[in-house]
């Protein structure tokens, strides 16, 4: 990555932001709670063969799916793309396919968005605010969210003349 950033003329490493994640932990395990009652059921129940062995299915899913999940999120850094900020740009990486994309801040157009969301089951709002990289006149690079990330990638951008 320095090497790429030095021949693009980048300048200093600034930060390295994780573009993405996934909840699949929690859904394997919301997932694997309700299979437990419907296998204990038909496991313990008084039906024929098939109810039991239907039973049995749901209670080894209801052990696998977390285990498979965790799994498969153990290796997500492997999947996920990365951002690196650089003084004089940034380089978008997306490890799962090897793309590596180029881009110093003059090339790019910064935009604000603000959404409000509900959380949970209560419904709560909350407002979000995402600060979207795109190419000038072109597509959507990437959208970051954390405060401390969003304003260090805001000054570098303005410093380096990405349009506003």
């Amino acid at each position: 990555m320095a090497g790429l950033a030095r021949q693009h003329h980048l300048g200093e490493h600034r930060a390295t932001v994780v573009l993405g994640g996934g909840d699949i932990g929690c859904v394997a395990v919301v997932a694997a709670f309700g299979l437990l009652p419907p296998g204990i059921g038909l496991l313990i129940g008084p039906y024929a063969t098939l109810g039991t062995t239907i039973g049995a299915v749901l209670l080894a899913l209801a052990v696998a799916v977390p285990v498979l999940a965790f799994r498969y999120e153990s290796h997500r850094a492997e999947r996920i793309p990365r951002l690196h900020v650089f003084e004089g740009g940034l380089v978008l990486t997306h490890p799962g396919t090897h793309r590596t994309a180029v881009h110093p801040w003059r090339d790019l157009r910064t935009a604000e968005r603000t959404r409000f969301v509900t959380v949970g089951q209560a419904g709560t709002p909350r407002t979000v605010h995402r600060l979207e990289l795109h190419v000038r006149g072109g597509p959507l690079l990437c959208s970051v969210g954390g405060v401390h990330d969003t304003a260090l990638i805001r000054r570098l951008a303005a410093a380096g003349g990405a349009q506003v």
